[in-house]
């Protein structure tokens, strides 16, 4: 059916769609900022094709509003930067970069979109459980997602095999789903039903008990809009202060 809004306004009201599912410019620049501390409470991992700076809106707003020091580990890929990685090699990377942090320090990983499920890798895979505190996700394709056919057919399974491992009968999808989670570390998916790119149906943990692994709803939120939005970020807060209290 076609839409009442005049062109103008449509061509907006795409923009500000596109903006909300996939971001500003900026999340695909390089940036030298939000590297190993002393202390890390944090570990931020953005999703395919982009770069440090998608997760600096919530980075900065954990680091300034709640205290928690961040961090965004690099596990190279395009340009040294841009998350290209396929998972069995982004997730072992992940899993040596926590082994090199001080005995005692467990910080949380906080993955948004493919970067979720190589925090999964990291952890099921990569021997790093014992490492991590626990676990967040938002808008990661925890059962994989149909949209990333989409990319395909645009070429980007041509610059990394990690588009091929993100589709819905994957064998990298369906290997961590049948692997155990660890019972001492929590895991928390975050989901939207505004995400266009990784909907609830297909960024939910299938084996979540609603306890120690939970899936939550937090609905009107573009797939990289959950980065932004201070709500999400307050959640994030509560749950690593807590795990600490």
């Amino acid at each position: 059916m076609a839409s009442d809004l005049p062109v103008p306004a449509q061509g907006l009201a795409r923009f500000r769609l596109l903006h909300r599912n996939i971001g500003p410019l900026a999340n695909f620049v390089p940036t030298k900022r939000w590297r190993k501390g002393e202390q890390v409470d944090v570990l931020l991992l953005q999703g395919f094709g982009t770069g440090p700076l998608t997760v600096q809106p919530l980075a900065r707003t954990l680091s300034t509003d709640h205290g928690l020091e961040c961090c965004v580990p690099r596990l190279g890929g395009l340009f040294g930067y841009l998350q290209t990685r396929e998972v069995r090699t982004a997730g072992q990377r992940l899993a040596d970069f926590l082994r090199s942090l001080p005995i005692g320090q467990r910080p949380w990983l906080i993955g948004h979109s493919i970067g979720g499920i190589i925090a999964r890798d990291a952890v099921q895979r990569g021997g790093a459980a014992a490492r991590v505190a626990g676990v967040v996700t938002l808008g990661a394709p925890h059962q994989g997602t149909p949209a990333v056919i989409g990319g395909l057919f645009l070429g980007l399974g041509f610059l990394s095999r990690a588009p091929w491992q993100m589709l819905p009968w994957a064998r990298t999808i369906r290997t961590l789903n049948e692997l155990p989670w660890p019972d001492d570390v929590p895991l928390t998916a975050i989901v939207s039903n505004s995400d266009l790119l990784c909907p609830p149906r297909f960024g939910s943990v299938p084996f979540a008990d609603g306890r120690q692994i939970r899936n939550q709803q937090h609905d009107g939120l573009g797939h990289t809009e959950m980065l932004r939005c201070p709500e999400i970020a307050r959640y994030i807060a509560g749950l690593v202060t807590d795990s600490v209290d």
